[in-house]
């Protein structure tokens, strides 16, 4: 892999180039000694070390240039791939006969290409394995707590405890799934109106996991369930993204389709498997503890290489290392091109779609559907558009790899209006109607088309499964957007079933690309963490609760926001509108997903080395860790359930993070959830979010000094050095809620206008679409001048009164300065003003507070009585103070 596009990092977080060697013998291959060269006239250019290779097994080299060796370690040559092709060759110890080559000074490798491999053919026959058959025996809990976490779906976990049974399992108060349930899998009254969640693990063995090629778990299942392979997620259906002990089925599976097994393709995840123990754990979901029925029941099926034979050198359909490379293609059929770019029209239009390659042929499909070899119309001549139209096309030729489907998306705005789902009180409106073209071109447009058709049933429960889409940004303007292919579902918690829900799109390398690179945020710039340009995950938030019921749409965009100005990271946003499949669907919130993937992007390394956790009601109920191992996590929690916090977790929580976090929280009136990550290896503290602000802008709902996550506030406030604490916790008051802080009422009014202003127009469009269930123009104007004109007038005062009250702020004034920064004249001098009688400042950026209390012995004093005090002069041009 000269150009890996993302389909295997090392350990350094890197996508760098790749080698892979596998052992064709029936027994270990000893590399000790062999060299790896790109230069036939230095056949010895890099060395392995003591490195063995089992019979039928794969070894993974870096070609990055980061020359490393050391025995038991990940590999890296001292030399990178060339993309534009060249010589590679392995060498025997002897340094100069060549085991196995690649091209060479006359002939070289072909060039190569982002995220396709080269390499030779591998295939052989193929056949059918039934790895877990039904009644597998197979072990059983009803969790009563969270204190396994994740560490029950791997591998090496103790299970001697749990209940002995046969798949499957479940219960039923009636009779219908007692067929299904294998020897000790009723469970009846232990896990009947107990909990929702059943833990199920499976251990087998595969005897060659390198030639499994394909893997496909079949589930019986009422009502929901998620499957990890070695510890791995892989499939799930009617789960939340993430799961507890005693999570919930997000839908329900019906009785008549529960006993029918619906197949799930895993075949991504046979890179899993491991040549001896495996083990699939599963985590049955109920949709209440007083449902009369619960039934889980799996079987995994594989495809297995035999007799495999090595072919020729080529191009391979997908990156595939640890498992057998499948057929080889020549070439590559050109990307198709369309006459006629994605955007917005007024008159009807030809388009047009070629490819550069000879002989290939064009399909396309007009209805949404992803065309292929035998689906679509071919491609003859000009295809005419006279409305909204969605046209997706692909090109191909026999021994080449065809092309990705590309889409394009043509929206003409008076079409729009005029569809079904659309209001006429609005778009017919004398106020309106002359606004909605306008309004439809106000904000970016999202794209998202798709074959489930599912997804445009507004009354249906939230899909947790991803489905292929294509997804493309528009720019009213003409900006170039993007369209990439990606991994569609719904997200949201059980009480969000709401009939516009949001959208949350992944990019994976089964739908297209691994990452989605373009800067979705551009113009949306914090200068101390500017906006990602690449990205795993990215949601589209209809608005929720804070729709109507608790607000205006504004309050997670607003608490983003505000997290950043404060100098924190935060997740980036903006508004835009929505179409699936051609239908207006909405205006937006685009937000950044807080994960492990957003963290290595502003903190740098690899998204590994990264932990996430969610946390829901009172800052901790169904807590789980989403991305990550947990054990930084783990050992976090720890350090804040006991005493003095503030200096003993101060390496695994950012402290004056989680001040400015329960500072703006305390601010409003949101539910107690956050999201927060953290890396130890790479020494990042925790840092945290509010995870679900619905609501937020309404009159503070929760007490100035409230406990916070795991109680830590009140910890850090009792702790041995609680003065020091005090003193931060003040400085950051006094950072955000005066001297036009972050949380005064100019910036909050500011961070709100800009805001408004930028979903106004758009919000017709949205009233035209929704109103009806949640908010007229009129409505949200008004709401959203009220904050304006009455709620932030007062807030920040009415917060410093409550801060005072608690003991959180102190009553003398803190010295206010004439200037606080910027350019100093000669002829105007820089006061501090105080209503104490001693100031104690420096000039060098020290502290003029030492830990503990005590003033600064560098630092100056200013004197006086406060009766009267006479101007002291303690600044001169040139020099920096504090």
């Amino acid at each position: 892999m000269a150009d890996n596009g993302g389909s295997s990092l090392d350990s350094d977080g890197d996508a760098s180039d790749w080698i892979e060697i596998f052992n064709s013998g029936p027994e270990f291959a000893d590399l000790n000694g062999h060299f790896l060269t790109d230069e036939e006239d230095n056949m010895t250019k890099w060395q392995f070390p003591t490195v063995q290779i089992p019979a039928g097994g794969f070894l993974l080299v870096f070609a990055s240039g980061k020359n490393r060796n050391g025995a038991g370690s990940e590999l890296h040559t001292n030399f990178n791939l060339a993309k534009a092709g060249e010589y590679l060759a392995l060498v025997a110890p002897d340094g100069s006969t060549v085991i196995a080559e690649f091209g060479s000074a006359t002939n070289p490798l072909p060039a190569q290409f982002e995220g396709v491999p080269y390499g030779l053919m591998q295939t052989g026959n193929t056949t059918p394995t039934v790895l877990i058959p039904s009644g597998t025996p197979a072990k059983a809990l009803v969790p009563a707590d969270g204190s396994f976490r994740k560490t029950w779906t791997r591998i090496g976990f103790d299970d001697a405890g749990w209940n002995k049974v046969t798949t499957g399992v479940g219960y039923d108060e009636n009779s219908t799934y007692i067929p299904e349930f294998g020897a000790g899998g009723n469970l009846g009254n232990r896990l009947n109106n107990v909990n929702t969640s059943l833990y199920l693990r499976v251990l087998f063995d595969v005897a060659d996991a390198p030639a499994i090629s394909k893997l496909t778990l079949k589930m019986k299942y009422d009502d929901g369930f998620t499957a990890f392979l070695n510890g791995v997620r892989v499939a799930f259906s009617n789960s939340p993204a993430s799961t507890t002990w005693n999570s919930v089925a997000t839908g329900s599976h019906a009785d008549g389709d529960a006993t029918t097994f619906k197949a799930f393709n895993i075949s991504a995840h046979t890179h899993l498997l491991n040549t001896g123990a495996n083990v699939l754990a599963i985590q049955g979901l109920n949709t209440s503890m007083t449902s009369s029925d619960m039934l889980i029941s799996p079987e995994l099926h594989a495809v297995r290489i035999t007799d495999s034979t090595i072919g020729g050198p080529g191009y391979l359909g997908t990156p595939s290392p640890g498992t057998f490379n499948g057929d080889t293609f020549d070439g590559f059929v050109s990307d198709t091109k369309f006459s006629v770019d994605r955007g917005f029209f007024k008159t009807p239009f030809d388009v047009r779609i070629t490819t550069d390659t000879v002989d290939a042929e064009i399909r396309y499909t007009l209805d949404g559907t992803a065309p292929s070899r035998a689906r679509g119309k071919i491609h003859s001549g000009p295809i005419k558009i006279s409305g909204t139209t969605i046209v997706r096309a692909m090109a191909y030729r026999s021994g080449f790899k065809p092309t990705n489907i590309d889409t394009h998306t043509y929206l003409f705005p008076v079409d729009v209006m005029n569809q079904q789902k659309m209001r006429t009180t609005i778009t017919r409106s004398g106020v309106y109607g002359p606004q909605m073209v306008d309004s439809l071109k106000a904000v970016p447009t999202i794209s998202l088309v798709t074959h489930n058709a599912e997804f445009l049933n507004e009354g249906r429960s939230n899909i947790r499964e991803e489905y292929q889409t294509s997804i493309e940004m528009i720019f009213p303007d003409g900006t170039p957007g993007f369209q990439e292919n990606g991994g569609l579902s719904n997200y949201g918690g059980r009480y969000t079933n709401f009939r516009k829900k949001s959208f949350r799109i992944a990019f994976r390398r089964k739908f297209g690309v691994a990452k989605l690179r373009y800067p979705i945020f551009d113009g949306f710039e914090y200068s101390h963490h500017p906006p990602a340009e690449d990205f795993d995950v990215i949601n589209l938030r209809s608005g929720s609760h804070d729709m109507s019921s608790r607000g205006a749409y504004m309050s997670n965009r607003f608490t983003d926001d505000s997290m950043l100005d404060m100098g924190n990271i935060g997740p980036h946003g903006r508004f835009v509108h929505l179409y699936l499949n051609g239908n207006y669907w909405g205006q937006y919130h685009l937000r950044e997903r807080w994960s492990a993937d957003m963290a290595s992007s502003y903190f740098g390394g690899s998204e590994d080395a990264y932990e996430a956790v969610n946390a829901n009601d009172n800052f901790r109920n169904d807590e789980d860790v989403y991305d990550g191992s947990g054990q930084f996590w783990s050992e976090t929690k720890g350090l804040l359930s006991r005493p003095n916090p503030f200096i003993n977790a101060a390496d695994h929580i950012d402290v004056a993070n989680i001040v400015d976090f329960m500072l703006l929280w305390v601010s409003g009136n949101s539910e107690s959830e956050f999201r927060a990550f953290g890396s130890e290896t790479r020494g990042i503290p925790f840092k945290f979010m509010i995870k679900d602000a619905d609501g937020f802008l309404r009159s503070p709902g929760h007490s100035a000094n409230h406990a916070g996550p795991y109680s830590v506030m009140s910890r850090m406030r009792s702790g041995v050095n609680s003065s020091d604490y005090s003193i931060l916790l003040a400085d950051r008051i006094h950072k955000h809620y005066f001297n036009n802080g972050a949380l005064t009422p100019a910036k909050n009014i500011q961070r709100l206008k800009r805001r408004v202003d930028e979903a106004r127009l758009g919000f017709i469009s949205e009233a035209a679409r929704w109103g009806n269930l949640f908010r007229e123009p009129t409505s949200w104007e008004s709401y959203q001048n009220n904050l304006i004109n009455n709620h932030f007038p007062r807030l920040t005062k009415t917060m410093i009164g409550r801060f005072k009250s608690a003991g959180m702020y102190p009553n003398i004034i803190a010295p206010v300065y004439s200037q606080h920064g910027g350019s100093v004249s000669p002829l105007t001098p820089v006061t501090m003003a105080t209503d104490g009688k001693i100031i104690y400042y420096t000039l060098d950026g020290s502290d003029p507070r030492l830990p503990g209390g005590a003033p600064n012995l560098d630092a100056l004093t200013a004197s006086f009585d406060v009766n009267g005090p006479d101007p002291i002069t303690f600044l001169s041009t040139g020099h920096t103070w504090k």
